[in-house]
């Protein structure tokens, strides 16, 4: 059976098996996967998995459309030019456009985060 790729005029519901999807090569810091986006025939958001050990952090980013994070196991603080931002799971962290940020498990467990981004009105995402 061929795979189907949806593109601007898929209307219908899919589902996308994330082992599929390309991963950050083993050992990468950010174990991260777009799980939603242009390779699925999206325009107007990304959406991204990303699992950090305790003790790990993401890499540092700056968006320039609206980003959000959503914290659905585990604990840290995101970092962000005006201080630190405590939060527990489950919770939904908002990110200024333009900031740079990053995001550091502080906790025992695993840290796992959905960051959706839309681009700035007009753009696509990267």
């Amino acid at each position: 059976m061929r795979a189907h790729r949806p593109g601007p005029q898929h209307r219908g519901m899919l589902v996308i098996r994330h082992s599929a999807l390309p991963h950050d090569p083993p050992g990468s810091r950010d174990h991260r996967i777009c799980v939603a986006g242009a390779a699925q025939g999206l325009s107007g958001f990304e959406a991204w998995l990303q699992q950090l050990e305790p003790g790990g952090r993401t890499a540092t980013r700056c968006h320039d459309g609206e980003l959000a994070i959503l914290a659905l196991q585990g604990s840290g603080k995101l970092l962000l030019p005006d201080g630190p931002q405590r939060f527990q799971a489950p919770c939904t962290l908002i990110v200024p456009p333009g900031a740079e940020h990053h995001v550091v498990n502080h906790g025992g467990t695993l840290l796992q985060l959905v960051t959706v981004t839309a681009p700035p009105k007009g753009l696509a995402p990267r």
